[in-house]
Order: C-alpha cells, then sequence, then structure tokens
C-alpha cells in the first residue's frame, strides 16, 4: 500500500466503502429497518485510520465516508432523513474509533491480546458516540425510535469494526508475528480438516430448523483455528465463521430463526463477535508466547555471550581473581589467581593461612583476621596493600592485593595483582642509587685528594704528571658513567634508521681503537679474533653501540692474568636467514642464575660486580637495541669458561619488524645507551 499514490489509495478505500455499504444493506432482519451485518463501520474506521496522520487526507476520508454512506443509503431504500444522520454517524464513529485506539495503541498494530481489547474498547466507545449522534438526529427529525435505533447500531458496528479492522491491521502489518518457515504436507491436510470440521459443525447447528440454541458446538473450529493456526488466518476464519453464520441466520436456518427477529439479530451478531474473539484472542496470545520466548532466548543468548565474554576477560587477566561465598568457600577463579599462590587449583577444605603462608613486606606473618579476603568477609573493603606469598619452594612473590565485599554479606572478591618484578626493579634501582652515589662520589674523593697534592711546590715534575694522569683516568672514569646514565634515560626517544652495515668495518674499528689506546696497567693484553662472514641490515650507531658494549664487557671481564682471548664472529642462520653474531670470551663467565636477570636493568652478577665497577645498564642497553630490530639475545657458558653472547639481528630490511624500514627515519625504538 506504502508504494501506491495516496489519490489511488482514496479511491480503493471509497470502493471498499461503497461495497460493503451495498452488502450491508442487504442484510435486514429486525424491524428497525437497520443492517444485519454493517461492514462500511470497518471499512470507514480503516480509510480513517489510514489518513489520520495527512490532514488533508483525513479530511477526504470522512467527506468520502459521509457522502458515500449517506447516499448508498438513501438510494438503497432509506428514508433521506435517516440516511443523512446515519451518513453523518459514520464518519464521527470512525473518527471517534481512531482517536481512542490510537491513543490506547500508538504504533496502530494488533499484536497481542492487549491491542485486541484495546480496539474492542474503542469500538465500543465510539459506536456509542456514533449511535448517540444517529439518536439525537432520529429524536429531533421524528425520522424512529430512539433506542430502537441505538441499541442495533452499537451492537452490529462493534463486530464491524472489531473483526474487519483487527483482520486488516493483522494483514497489513510489518512485522509479522511468529509463523511456520514452511507448510508441511501434515499441515495442508490439518488446514483441510479444519476447514471440513468447521464446515459440518455448521452445518448441523444452522441448516436444520432446530429450536435448541446449539450454536456454541461451532466453537471448538474457532479454538482449533486459534490454537494452531497463525493469526491473520485465525482471524480469517473467525470473521468467515461469523458471515456464514449472519447468512445462515438471515438464510431462516438455525436456533436463531424461531426467535423474534430483533433477539435473533442481536444474538447473532453476539455470536459472531464470540466466535471471532475467541480465535483472535487465541492465536494472539499464542503469538505473544512464542514473541515472549524468542526474546527470552536472545535475552539468554545475550546473558550466555556476556558471562562468556566475563570469563574470557577474568580468564585473560594478568591479575589474579578470586571469588568466595559467605563461609570462605572458592566460587570461581580465574588461572591467574591460582598461579599467583602456586597452585593449580583452588580449595577451601583448609584454612588459608594453612595452605599458604601471607606475611608483611616486613616479614610479619599475617593470621586469619588480618588475611585482606577474611577483612572483605567481614564488610572491609581492603585497597592496594602490599603483601608477600611465601611459597614452600623459597620463591617469594609480592602481591598487591585489593579485597572487596558482595553486597547482602554474599562472600567478597579479591583481587590481586604480582608486582614482584616491579618489587625487584624498585630494589634494583636503590641498589643502583647506591651504585651511583658511591661510583661518583669516589673520582671525586681523588679528584679532591691529587688536588691537594698538585698544590706541594715540593713535587718533582715527574710526579706531577703522574698526579695529572691519575686525575685524567678519574674524569674518565666519572664521564663514562654520567654518559652511560644520559644514554639510558634518552634511549627511548632515538630514531631508529636502518640500512645495509658492514659489520666486518664496524667491528674492525672498534678493535683498531681498543688497541690505540692505551692499556690499563695491570690490564691482561687482549687477541682479538675476527671471522665476519654476514652482514646487518640495522640503525648503524645502534650496532655499533651494541658492538662496543659486548667487545667491552669481553675485555672487561676477561681472565686475572694471563691473554684475554675475544672471538667475534657472524655468520647466517641457514633456517630463518638472519645474521648471528656471537662474541666469545675466556673470562670469568655469567653464573647460571643470572643468565636471564644481566640483560634487566641495573643488575649485576656477583662476580661481575667484585671484579669491575659499573651501572648494570650496558647488557639492558644490547637488549633494548637487539629486540628494536626484532632479534634477540641471550648468553651462553661453554663447558671450557667463558661466556659467549649471541646476537641475531635481521640481514634484509624484509626482515625488520612491521612498519620499519630503510626510509622510516621517523620510526620510534626503545634502545640506546653507552657501555
Amino acid at each position: 500500500m506504502a508504494a501506491l499514490p495516496p489519490a489511488v489509495l482514496h479511491v480503493l478505500f471509497a470502493a471498499a466503502l461503497v461495497t460493503a455499504v451495498y452488502i450491508g444493506r442487504g442484510t435486514q432482519l429486525e424491524t428497525s429497518g437497520y443492517a444485519l451485518a454493517w461492514p462500511a463501520a470497518g471499512a470507514g474506521f480503516l480509510w480513517v485510520l489510514w489518513a489520520w496522520p495527512r490532514r488533508v487526507g483525513l479530511a477526504v476520508a470522512l467527506s468520502g465516508v459521509f457522502l458515500l454512506t449517506a447516499l448508498l443509503n438513501a438510494l438503497t431504500g432509506l428514508d433521506p432523513d435517516v440516511a443523512v444522520i446515519t451518513g453523518i454517524g459514520n464518519p464521527v464513529q470512525a473518527l471517534a474509533a481512531v482517536f481512542l485506539f490510537t491513543r490506547f495503541v500508538p504504533g496502530r498494530t494488533q499484536q497481542s491480546v492487549g491491542e485486541y481489547m484495546w480496539l474492542a474498547a474503542a469500538a465500543v466507545v465510539a459506536t456509542g458516540v456514533g449511535g448517540a449522534v444517529i439518536a439525537a438526529g432520529a429524536y429531533a427529525t421524528g425520522a424512529g425510535n430512539v433506542v430502537q435505533g441505538f441499541l442495533p447500531w452499537v451492537v452490529r458496528n462493534t463486530v464491524s469494526l472489531v473483526a474487519i479492522g483487527s483482520v486488516a491491521l493483522v494483514a497489513t502489518r510489518t512485522v509479522p508475528g511468529p509463523s511456520p518457515a514452511r507448510h508441511s504436507t501434515r499441515r495442508w491436510i490439518e488446514y483441510a480438516a479444519l476447514a471440513g470440521a468447521t464446515a459440518l459443525l455448521y452445518l448441523v447447528s444452522f441448516v436444520p430448523s432446530n429450536p435448541l440454541p446449539i450454536a456454541f458446538i461451532t466453537l471448538p473450529a474457532n479454538i482449533w483455528a486459534g490454537l494452531r493456526l497463525t493469526t491473520g488466518w485465525a482471524m480469517a476464519h473467525g470473521l468467515a465463521s461469523g458471515t456464514l453464520l449472519v447468512w445462515l441466520t438471515i438464510s431462516g436456518h438455525g436456533p436463531f430463526t424461531g426467535l423474534p427477529p430483533d433477539t435473533a439479530a442481536y444474538l447473532a451478531q453476539a455470536f459472531t463477535f464470540v466466535a471471532f474473539s475467541v480465535s483472535a484472542v487465541l492465536a494472539l496470545n499464542g503469538e505473544e508466547r512464542l514473541r515472549l520466548i524468542a526474546s527470552l532466548s536472545e535475552a539468554h543468548r545475550e546473558a550466555q555471550g556476556a558471562t562468556q565474554l566475563r570469563d574470557v576477560v577474568i580468564e585473560k587477566m594478568y591479575d589474579g581473581v578470586i571469588a568466595v561465598d559467605a563461609a570462605g568457600s572458592v566460587l570461581v577463579h580465574n588461572t591467574a589467581g591460582a598461579r599467583w599462590v602456586g597452585e593449580s587449583g583452588l580449595r577451601s577444605d583448609v584454612p588459608w593461612t594453612a595452605r599458604y603462608d601471607f606475611r608483611t613486606t616486613a616479614g610479619v606473618p599475617l593470621t586469619e583476621e588480618e588475611l585482606p579476603l577474611n577483612r572483605a568477609l567481614a564488610g572491609e573493603t581492603v585497597e592496594r596493600e602490599s603483601v608477600d606469598l611465601h611459597l614452600p619452594e623459597g620463591e617469594v612473590r609480592h602481591l598487591s592485593v585489593d579485597a572487596v565485599p558482595l553486597p547482602a554479606g554474599q562472600g567478597a572478591v579479591i583481587v590481586f595483582h604480582n608486582v614482584t618484578v616491579e618489587r625487584r626493579h624498585q630494589q634494583d634501582l636503590a641498589r643502583f642509587a647506591a651504585v651511583v652515589a658511591h661510583d661518583l662520589l669516589t673520582p671525586l674523593t681523588v679528584f679532591d685528594g691529587w688536588l691537594e697534592i698538585l698544590e706541594e711546590e715540593e713535587l718533582t715534575e715527574e710526579e706531577r704528571a703522574s698526579v695529572v694522569r691519575r686525575l685524567s683516568r678519574a674524569s674518565l672514569r666519572m664521564s663514562s658513567q654520567i654518559r652511560a646514565l644520559l644514554d639510558y634515560s634518552l634511549a627511548k626517544a632515538d630514531k631508529l634508521t636502518p640500512g645495509p652495515v658492514d659489520v666486518n668495518a664496524v667491528v674492525s674499528a672498534i678493535v683498531d681503537l681498543r688497541a690505540a689506546l692505551p692499556a690499563e696497567a695491570d690490564a691482561p693484553p687482549v687477541d682479538f679474533r675476527l671471522d665476519l662472514r654476514s652482514d646487518v641490515y640495522a640503525d648503524k650507531r645502534l650496532f655499533t653501540q651494541l658492538m662496543e658494549n659486548l667487545i667491552g664487557n669481553a675485555v672487561k671481564y676477561g681472565p686475572a692474568d694471563g691473554t684475554a682471548v675475544v672471538a667475534v664472529t657472524s655468520e647466517k642462520d641457514p633456517e630463518t636467514g638472519w645474521t648471528r653474531i656471537r662474541v666469545a670470551d675466556n673470562g670469568i663467565g655469567v653464573p647460571a642464575g643470572d643468565r636471564e636477570r644481566i640483560f634487566t636493568e641495573f643488575h649485576r652478577s656477583a662476580n661481575g660486580a667484585s671484579r669491575a665497577p659499573g651501572t648494570g645498564l650496558g647488557l639492558a642497553i644490547c637488549r633494548r637495541i637487539v629486540e628494536s630490530h626484532g632479534g634477540d639475545i641471550r648468553v651462553e657458558s661453554p663447558p671450557t669458561g667463558g661466556a659467549v653472547f649471541v646476537a641475531t639481528l635481521p640481514a634484509t630490511s624484509e626482515q625488520l619488524p612491521a612498519g620499519i624500514g630503510a626510509e622510516a627515519a621517523g620510526s620510534r625504538v626503545s634502545a640506546g645507551g653507552a657501555s
């Protein structure tokens, strides 16, 4: 209908109204002279309902209802005065029905029993208004008995408006109710059986001139239709059944024919309304039930999805989450929650303090009452409390704990974050600060002492030159430490500008520079052995810094006596195509427990710290440089002693991390620093 022009639709509604009036005028039974069935009420209601949103269209519809009903009533034998009065009553009735219905049901649909009942209520009130207008007109003109005209009007027009209006609204709605996707053979057989049963029941009830009021035995057919058919078809069945009942009654058949004409008319129309309403209400109720089931199913699926999402989020959280009931029994926990307390699954059969050794950061064991979870069970909210968990194997995990009680005393939830790495980092920072303070104060103390000596006039030139050399070495040491700190602090702001790098040229330059510098008095000689067969694709400045750090460490931590051997090789990995660079020495090596930690900031192994001064930044910077290029670095301890540092770097530009290329001079990396 929406695709048709408004003028065409007005013509179609007018044609439907003319047909309805003509049919209605042929169904007179009672002495009032009014029609027994009045389908025009439903047709007029639908016309005005369609035109309701448009002011001009509404005026056309109301005018059309008035003119057509008045004219056709007069042409079919109704007194002209009465025809005009009914012509006025019809548009008033339609307008009142539409006004009330759109207030009760703004969506103007028939998708629930409630909406059907609102339409029925609107129809009763509207037909009462229309009947009152006609009764008042009849009384004013003396055209007929007021009561005789009012009651038949209300009854027949209510039935017509509700039945025809409901069927049309259901048939034209844009959101159909649930219905079978496809009619099976069995369902077609059922439809045929329903049609046959309906015909048989009406044949038994109405065809014989039976004075007994047994019309009610036709209701099972309407019940069957309401329970089994979709709403539109069930209403159509009810409307067809009502039409059949009226036709049989007018034809002089059935239990109503033995009654006075007025009474027969009322009963026939009332029964039509009851039969139609049974089908309509049952079908709408079933449709509502199916919609409710679908809505509940959708809500259930959404709830399941939300639950699964919640479970996935909680499960993937790095923080541990544990929820317990009021008795302290574990209800739910994620993998991190079990992992951080050292179990694969959490149990509730023994107290927490019996399973876990929780202590304060000062090492004092916590009692059951002091545990954050038990405090939350008592109603207290715990935020960011530091707790240490001592595991049986000796490991200590530092945890930051939040615990909150659940509403209505249902239990508590504890969330704890493993801050062991951060705590160790803080400890390393503290150690680093102490090292820096000591290492910077030492050369300053040397400066002060030797400057006082220089002030002595009796020093010889040779002694004075020796003091200057010592001051120079102290200055170099302090500037080297300050430069390392500065480079490390600026490492995250460096820019990566990769390109082809000649590994042999870079390493040879570093070796030549070290050979040209004067050696420490107590430093052993160094034997450099180079076998560099594969180049890298990297930032040349950062690669040079990487090799300076690795070669410098190999020399610094070489053997205490004898010749220090430093072997630097580069070769292409046959499987990955990356360049593998190895820096091997015959020095003090790296303890097994420090092979991972020596690449973290400010960490120095015990044997290295006692051997030579340093900040603990050199290898951390090496790892940043290598990882910024997408590679990796590790340390090996061969059986023959010493240490072998292995760094893997790209050999071509295609092996660089995504977004980094030779032209990406502005790409950001987190690398840098000097040893």
